[in-house]
């Protein structure tokens, strides 16, 4: 009689933990293996998964997103000094519109076609989330506008207390003579919010305001639920940061560190805003020393008299003496600053080394903080 040979039992994975290990996976690995098994792609797009893999997955894969428009429109993926494979043409979204990213946020990130620009009848404002990673877009609903209006700035973000991404277009309306000072004009920002939760806009009218968004700052705009611009006290011709609160729908006032660099005409230019372990922060250029830079922290969000200076960073001066101006700041142990030379080529500066790195790449419009996610734009999958 032939003996049979015993099949050792299979082993089975425990849920829990192979939860745990996809979640620590990159999206790219994610995509692929839910064309393994049917529970694993239903963990991939749960709700609660992909929260989860935002938090674990997502703190290693901060690093930033670059646009580009030579040959062609694209956004591409850098994770510290190396371009990964995060790629994407936008050119058939923009056409020959010069096209912006406004912001990121939990790995979506906010394109427009135009901005700082006259609406017209054939001239319009198209607003897109897209996720680089799921390569997934969406166009939104075109927001309430008159012609002639003037697009000042647009805002991206999340507002956790409704668990809801939104978009904020503020504009300059039409703006009348001062009957009682002809020198003064008195005018209106137009200022429309997108929610993704209702699908819609709402929209409300500042008559008069006392302050004014006079540009947007390189880096990160979103914090603490809020998105920040460059400001102006219209009366006193005080400089500030501008917030929108996204939970109340609100604008703020924030003082910027009193000192006589943020009191230049032109400071934006060679400021940007960052998330330094996580305080809101500038890093400027100082005035006196072009290759020196000052990262200031405020302690307690809002509290104007919190700012320090936390740090001063000497960048080395090359032989073709290029002054850099700040692009980007990524948390790799607070050590890495982005800059770009007077070319727009990407020049990567280690603070701990003394290292200097440059790209080949040449930066076109914005640059932005980004994290990979598997954030759905399904709408029944908000997380």
């Amino acid at each position: 009689m032939v003996k049979r040979e015993k099949i050792a039992p299979s082993f089975q994975v425990p849920d829990d933990i192979e939860i745990d290990i996809l979640s620590r996976l990159s999206v790219k690995s994610l995509l692929r293996f839910k064309c393994v098994k049917k529970s694993w792609r239903n963990f991939i797009e749960d709700p609660v998964f992909i929260a989860m893999h935002l938090d674990y997955y997502g703190k290693s894969s901060v690093g930033f997103l670059l646009y580009g428009s030579r040959p062609y429109k694209y956004i591409k993926q850098y994770l510290n000094c190396s371009s990964i494979d995060v790629s994407m043409s936008i050119k058939i979204l923009f056409g020959e519109s010069p096209g912006y990213m406004i912001g990121s946020i939990n790995g979506l990130v906010c394109l427009s076609n135009n901005l700082y620009f006259f609406l017209k009848e054939d001239k319009r404002l198209s607003i897109y989330i897209c996720n680089p990673s799921t390569r997934e877009i969406l166009e939104l609903p075109e927001c309430h506008h008159a012609y002639n209006d003037f697009v000042l700035s647009i805002g991206f973000g999340f507002c956790p207390k409704f668990n809801d991404y939104k978009v904020v277009v503020v504009k300059l309306l039409d703006s009348v003579v001062n009957v009682r000072d002809p020198n003064c004009c008195l005018f209106s920002l137009g200022v429309e919010v997108y929610s993704w939760n209702r699908n819609s806009w709402r929209s409300t009218k500042i008559v008069n305001p006392r302050s004014v968004l006079t540009t947007s700052f390189q880096g990160k705009g979103y914090f603490n639920g809020a998105f920040h611009w460059g400001g102006r006290n219209l009366k006193s011709s005080k400089r500030m940061i501008m917030s929108f609160q996204f939970d109340e729908e609100v604008f703020r006032e924030l003082n910027l560190p009193n000192h006589p660099d943020f009191q230049e005409e032109n400071y934006f230019l060679n400021a940007l805003i960052i998330e330094y372990q996580n305080f809101f922060s500038l890093i400027i250029k100082q005035k006196v020393n072009m290759h020196v830079y000052d990262l200031w922290v405020m302690k307690e969000y809002g509290v104007s008299d919190s700012w320090i200076k936390q740090l001063t960073i000497e960048v080395p001066v090359l032989e073709d003496r290029l002054m850099f101006r700040p692009v980007m700041s990524f948390e790799n142990n607070g050590e890495l600053l982005v800059l770009s030379d007077w070319y727009g080529r990407i020049v990567w500066y280690n603070t701990k080394t003394k290292q200097i790195e440059r790209s080949k790449e040449v930066l076109r419009g914005r640059s932005i903080r980004y994290k990979e996610s598997l954030v759905s734009l399904s709408r029944k999958k908000v997380v």
